[in-house]
Order: structure tokens, then C-alpha cells, then sequence
């Protein structure tokens, strides 16, 4: 059986370990950013050679392009875990240890809310997951956006 101090380290135990993982999972996102920005910059661009023999008259524009990688942890996997092993614990302080409904229920209404705070946070940070580039396009004479 469990007392209180027992509890409370494990739920300060698991603070400390979500927060380990989240100062992680931003070093880490962010430097994998910046790497692939650096990748993108030292492509070579490509270089096509244009046959104009009976070619119609065609325009070429360049074009900004926005693109948004998905987040890394998409079905919000941690934040449900560690919202329903918090939960479950609250549930079972409150339940007074003895009743399992209780713990069930905290597990539940904590992975409710763990998946609604992860989603709230991931779409927080879409800006870091956005690039934008710079993409050549052409067609036929008029076609290009003013």
C-alpha cells in the first residue's frame, strides 16, 4: 500500500521526467530544424536546358512555396500516457486507495486532458515546423499570378 509521501514522489518523480522530455524534444526539434535548412541550402539547383524549336511562348516565375512537416509525436502518444498515469494517480489519492473506479476514472479524465494539452502545444509550435522555399514555375504566357 502506498502513502502519501510515496505518491508524491512519484508524482514529482514524473514532473521531473516530463520536463527532462520536453526541454529534449525542443533541442533536439530545433537542431534537426536547422539541419535540414542547411541541407536545403547547399543543394546544387538544377540545371535544364531549353528546347525552343516549336515550343509555344511560355513564362517562368518564381514562386514561394510553404511547407509544414507534420509533428513528431502525431497521435499525441506522450501526452496521453503521462495525463493518464498522473490521472491515475490522482484518482486513486482521492479514491482514498481503495477504490479502483476512482483510479480509472483519473486515468481517463488525465489522458483526456494530457492529449488535449500535447494537441494545444503542437499546433502552439506549427510555425517551427514551416519552411519556406523558393520554387521556379512556368507556363503558358498570362498564367503567372500578378
Amino acid at each position: 500500500m502506498m502513502n502519501k509521501s510515496m505518491l508524491m514522489g512519484l508524482v514529482a518523480g514524473i514532473g521531473v521526467a516530463t520536463a527532462g522530455g520536453v526541454a529534449g524534444y525542443q533541442y533536439l526539434g530545433a537542431r534537426n530544424a536547422d539541419t535540414a535548412e542547411e541541407a536545403v541550402a547547399s543543394e546544387a539547383p538544377e540545371t535544364h536546358a531549353a528546347h525552343t524549336a516549336a515550343a509555344p511562348a511560355q513564362e517562368c516565375w518564381d514562386e514561394e512555396v510553404r511547407d509544414t512537416a507534420a509533428p513528431k509525436d502525431e497521435h499525441r502518444v506522450a501526452g496521453t500516457a503521462i495525463g493518464a498515469v498522473v490521472g491515475g494517480a490522482i484518482g486513486k489519492e482521492l479514491g482514498d486507495g481503495d477504490s479502483d473506479l476512482a483510479t480509472a476514472a483519473g486515468a481517463a479524465a488525465g489522458a483526456y486532458i494530457g492529449r488535449r494539452a500535447q494537441g494545444e502545444y503542437q499546433e502552439n509550435r506549427e510555425d517551427t515546423r514551416t519552411t519556406t522555399h523558393t520554387e521556379r514555375r512556368c507556363g503558358p504566357v498570362g498564367s503567372a499570378p500578378r
